[in-house]
């Protein structure tokens, strides 16, 4: 009984250090933190970089040198189908070679072969280890579609130029995921801003519903003017409620993205707001003195260079994609053979002595060929066509697109957010004045000048006018966050790497 009262007095601060535990401190910098730990997003990124660096891998391991080998034994007990034809048991073969592809349209290989057996037949006798060792030298190169290596060297450097924009691609989208972040955490930090303005409104609203309360009892005011108060009290409380629901959405989006939060409780931690939107302003004017585009501050005027070098190497590739295969082949060999007569019933070989048949005589033989490969019909006519659209469309729409994306966003930018501070601006102002306004109501109100829902109107209005004002200041810095998302590189505190 004793220890289940101590479990009692415990448990309450366990559970209290555990929630405190979990409790993850909401900044710009702690996301950045937790974002170096990984997510999936991050890992799609350095997938597709890798996929691209996979495929510049295989184009480029094509030209590397192989060893290649093959060895086998061989043995039957079966009987020979005519008297005088003898049945090899064991028989004994070996393979050893390298090959190498070169990018110049030349295929060689070079390697030695070995064929050791043995038979016996009533006619030939006995036939011990008869060896036959073969070296080879073969060269193949191509003499039309990838003569001199045109479509090697295009392959490879397409591979190697798509490896390239694949790393700026990665480093852009990493960018693109921190703004990301960042996109959320100021969204929160406006969802707070409103919810301490609704909250203190709603105070007033109690505060006033409580002053109706009492004037009704004392036979000041009206019952509509405390059903005024109440409507208004309970709109108050919905305006709260839609804003825990934003925050809600918020931190969802932020556990998808970081989903090592997704055991935490998250608190905004303490934050300069002013400081930022000094930054923000600061920003905005370093960008508005580039008159022309910055490519300086980008990466995408590289990735359309490295687009279109990729767009004219694959067509150049998909131009030669129905030619004729024609190839032009070359085998320079020596085979020496192993094999003594000691006696008429017998016959014997070794390896050394197909070896020292080679050296001691003159063995060499060559070949020299032609094999070609001619497609029959449209199809491959029509395949080609299709691939050359389809490459021509894909790679003009990421060039075309991207140009216009990184062009109007810098023209853009300067505008939109000199409207946006315009519109904060006479927000402000009007803030100001309902404020004022809203005074001088309110001292109508108490001397009994105008009526209830004239005030609630005016407060109304008011908690819109600052409500207002932040949302617009929310979309001032995603304005700047879709600007920097382009220009990964302008000079500013605010783009924080």
């Amino acid at each position: 009984m004793l220890k289940f009262l101590k479990l009692l007095f415990v448990l309450p601060f366990i559970l209290t250090s555990q929630i405190a535990a979990a409790t993850f401190k909401l900044s710009e910098e702690s996301l950045d933190q937790v974002a170096l730990k990984g997510s999936p997003q991050i890992d799609q990124i350095e997938a597709a970089f890798y996929n691209a660096a996979v495929e510049e891998g295989e184009e480029s391991q094509k030209y590397s040198p192989e060893l290649f080998g093959q060895a086998s034994y061989s043995q039957t007990e079966e009987r020979s189908l005519i008297l005088f034809q003898p049945v090899f048991t064991p028989i004994k073969q070996a393979r050893l070679g390298v090959q190498k592809k070169f990018k110049e349209g030349l295929d060689t290989s070079a390697y030695v072969m070995t064929d050791q057996r043995s038979a016996q037949s009533a006619f030939v006798g006995k036939l011990a280890d008869a060896t036959m060792t073969t070296l080879a030298f073969t060269v193949q190169m191509d003499l039309w579609k990838n003569i001199l290596g045109r479509l090697s060297k295009a392959e490879l450097e397409s591979a190697a130029l798509e490896k390239k924009r694949a790393q700026i691609e990665k480093d852009i989208q990493l960018k693109a995921f921190k703004i990301s972040l960042r996109r959320v955490y100021w969204s929160l930090v406006a969802n707070n801003e409103a919810t301490k303005i609704s909250r203190e409104l709603l105070k007033t609203a109690k505060s006033q519903l409580e002053e109706s309360k009492l004037r009704l009892k004392n036979a000041v005011a009206e019952a509509d003017e405390v059903a005024r108060y109440e409507a208004q009290v309970a709109s108050r409380e919905g305006t709260l409620l839609y804003l825990e629901y934003q925050r809600e959405l918020f931190l969802k989006q932020l556990r998808n993205l970081l989903p090592e939060l997704a055991a935490h409780e998250i608190e905004l931690e303490k934050y300069d707001l002013q400081k930022n939107i000094t930054e923000v302003i600061a920003c905005t004017a370093t960008i508005a003195q580039q008159r022309k585009v910055p490519y300086q501050y980008t990466h995408y005027d590289e990735s359309v260079a490295l687009l279109r070098q990729i767009k004219s190497n694959n067509a150049l590739i998909n131009s030669r994609y129905a030619d004729a295969d024609v190839k032009l082949f070359g085998t320079l060999k020596s085979t020496g053979i192993g094999s003594e007569t000691i006696n008429d019933r017998l016959t014997r070989g070794s390896y050394g002595e197909s070896i020292s048949d080679q050296l001691e005589n003159n063995r060499t033989g060559f070949e020299v060929g032609v094999n070609f490969v001619l497609p029959l019909g449209e199809v491959k006519e029509g395949t080609q066509k299709v691939k050359e659209l389809y490459d021509e469309k894909r790679l003009l729409n990421l060039i075309n697109g991207t140009n216009v994306q990184v062009e109007t966003t810098h023209l853009q930018l300067s505008r939109s957010v000199m409207l946006l501070a315009d519109v904060i601006r006479t927000q402000k102002v009007s803030s100001e004045q309902l404020s004022k306004r809203l005074k001088l109501m309110r001292r109508k109100y108490e001397q009994a000048r105008v009526g209830v829902d004239e005030i609630v109107f005016d407060q109304d209005a008011l908690l819109n006018s600052e409500l207002n004002t932040i949302d617009t200041q929310l979309q001032i810095l995603n304005t700047l966050f879709d600007y920097l998302v382009i220009f990964t590189e302008t000079p500013c505190s605010f783009n924080r790497n």
